[in-house]
């Protein structure tokens, strides 16, 4: 990308950055998340800017990407929730409830104690973004999203 289109992504950014914002809550119903699916946006639009930037309307273009990027999060996240909600319910029913509640932890056994298993938890279950647990961390958010796919990898295994 060269210093000419980085100006124009830059003025496109600040331009809908509120817009986009208000879009992606909305849909998202998360703060965190709707930043993150805005910063993927433009992300994908800085990998692309030829593509952006050659288009009759980049505005639509950049819209069209924040719908795509919130679907595919949406799909990521519905796939996390149906891999845990799958290796629950191959489990014993007997260890499964206490007092009515549901022990996750006995569930999960050996996995349980793992950070990879914890993140994802936080994100199926609790509905944090990968930003707010890379925070919690301290780690990157890149080595965040590697240690869920580690995990949704690992239960993968487990169920199939």
């Amino acid at each position: 990308m060269n210093a000419a289109e980085r100006r124009k992504i830059e003025q496109i950014y600040l331009e809908m950055f509120d817009l986009l914002m208000s879009y992606a809550i909305s849909s998202l119903q998360n703060e965190s998340l709707a930043e993150e699916a805005v910063q993927e946006t433009f992300r994908i639009a800085c990998m692309k800017p030829h593509e952006l930037l050659s288009s009759p309307n980049p505005k639509g273009w950049i819209i069209n990407t924040l719908k795509y990027t919130i679907a595919n999060q949406k799909r990521s996240r519905a796939a996390s929730t149906r891999l845990l909600t799958a290796y629950i319910s191959s489990q014993s029913q007997d260890l499964l409830v206490t007092n009515d509640k549901i022990q996750l932890e006995l569930i999960y056994e050996n996995v349980a104690d793992s950070e990879e298993f914890q993140l994802l938890k936080e994100m199926a279950i609790e509905g944090m973004s990968h930003l707010e647990m890379a925070e919690k961390r301290g780690i990157s958010v890149a080595a965040c999203k590697k240690r869920v796919q580690r995990a949704k990898e690992y239960l993968k295994k487990k169920l199939f």
